[in-house]
């Protein structure tokens, strides 16, 4: 059975691989990242309109179809635009000015669509039509809610930062190391230069670290920065303290400063092994409280008023408030994929549970990796769960596997009989 799981997990890549592809006009899955277009503004930080950003927030719905508006101003003829459509609790179809751009089937993730083709400069009419909830109902058995999406059109320039990670090391001799990765894009035909400066500082006025970087990016290419940065143990993230550090980018093209980031990061070590967590090598007890996604922030306020420090939203959509609360107070969060196909039951038969069906491979795929990128940046993220309640089969074996390419965390899947495709398998014996 170890052998077995051991070359199952070499598949995992392979297997991965289309995990992330996407139609042509929806981006890979993030965390989210707002650039702002001063280092003011985005020391300010917030999600609110600037000169970078519009949210769109005012909606007429007609029978399932939200309709809004944005303005494409001339300063954005050279840069790309996206929408970005968080928590729609639904699957649904984005038409920009009339152009069908994308088809989502999972509305319990924030998604990206470039719409850079689509758009127009001054007014740009934008419709979400809302697909009839059955499509997914069979793997969507809990509360979903109202759609009530909040959507914001992003531009950055054609050279832009893609993404952020970064993972802390300790090491033998106590020395934390936290190694960062910028993922640059390149939209333009020919091959650019981008310089990204960077600095960290703690209780945004100790500097700990700063310096730039250059990255050469292909015609159309895709290429990582990298740099380290050692930080005292001090300021290492858990429940008992949870400390944060503040992280500022700019990228620099052409000797031109285009766009400026600013945001709080918390970094912990975390080893999983034989149903044990241990962060920054201290042992942790975790005992999850289970909650439903659609708390309120007062709610999750309440709970942890009453000492609990470790909860596991249960399938849905878990919105970065709620995640930036429990990284703030000091909340262990465990997150579970979108699926939950109970009402088919637990037959692997053809025509029963999906969870064993080929043909929802690729939605399982995609639900439980779309559900790590978008929220590995939250240090207080310490697990993920494949499932609830969807007993077992090709579809979260495979979804397993791909989680495992892309995340170090502990993969869990309580209902999975204690079958290899949950870390702590061995544990539930």
């Amino acid at each position: 059975m170890k052998m077995f799981r051991i070359l199952l997990c070499l598949m995992a890549t392979a297997i991965s691989s289309y995990a992330i592809a996407q139609s042509d006009n929806v981006e890979n899955f993030r965390t989210r990242l707002l650039p702002y277009p001063t280092e003011a503004s985005a020391l300010e930080g917030g999600v609110k309109s600037n000169r970078y950003m519009q949210i769109i927030d005012e909606w007429q719905d007609e029978d399932g179809v939200l309709r809004g508006e944005f303005t494409f101003p001339f300063s954005w003829l050279e840069r790309q635009v996206f929408l970005r459509v968080e928590g729609c609790a639904s699957p649904y179809e984005v038409y920009v000015n009339g152009k069908r751009v994308a088809d989502i089937t999972n509305g319990f993730v924030a998604t990206e669509v470039n719409i850079t083709k689509q758009s127009r400069e001054d007014k740009n009419r934008v419709e979400l039509r809302l697909k009839n909830g059955k499509t997914m109902s069979d793997i969507e058995c809990f509360e979903r809610g109202v759609p009530h999406p909040r959507v914001y059109v992003i531009s950055q320039p054609r050279v832009r930062v893609r993404d952020v990670a970064w993972r802390t090391n300790i090491g033998m001799n106590g020395v934390v190391n936290v190694d960062f990765n910028v993922i640059m894009r390149n939209e333009t035909l020919g091959e650019k230069s981008s310089r990204i400066y960077y600095e960290l500082f703690l209780n945004d006025t100790t500097r700990l670290t700063g310096g730039h970087l250059d990255v050469v990016v292909g015609m159309y290419g895709v290429d990582t920065m990298r740099f380290g940065a050692p930080i005292p143990d001090s300021v290492l993230w858990s429940a008992e303290s949870p400390s944060r550090v503040s992280v500022r980018l700019k990228n620099r093209i052409a000797g031109r400063d285009v766009e400026f980031y600013a945001f709080d990061a918390a970094f912990r070590e975390l080893n999983y092994k034989n149903g044990e967590y241990h962060i920054n090598n201290k042992k942790q007890n975790i005992s999850w409280y289970e909650l439903s996604p659609r708390v309120s922030l007062e709610e999750l306020r309440k709970v942890y008023a009453s000492g609990i420090r470790a909860v596991r939203f249960t399938a849905g959509y878990v919105r970065d408030e709620l995640l930036e609360y429990c990284e703030r107070e000091g909340i262990y969060v465990a997150i579970t994929a979108p699926i939950n196909s109970s009402i088919a039951g637990t037959s692997r038969k053809r025509g029963a549970n999906p969870s064993n069906n080929p043909a929802w491979r690729k939605e399982y795929v995609e639900r439980v990796t779309s559900a790590i990128h978008t929220t590995k940046r939250y240090a207080c993220v310490i697990a993920y769960f494949l499932a609830d309640d969807s007993a077992n089969g090709i579809c979260l074996y495979e979804g397993y596997l791909a989680a495992k390419a892309i995340t170090s965390l502990p993969v869990l899947y309580n209902d999975g009989g204690g079958e290899w495709n949950s870390d702590d398998a061995y544990t539930q014996k």
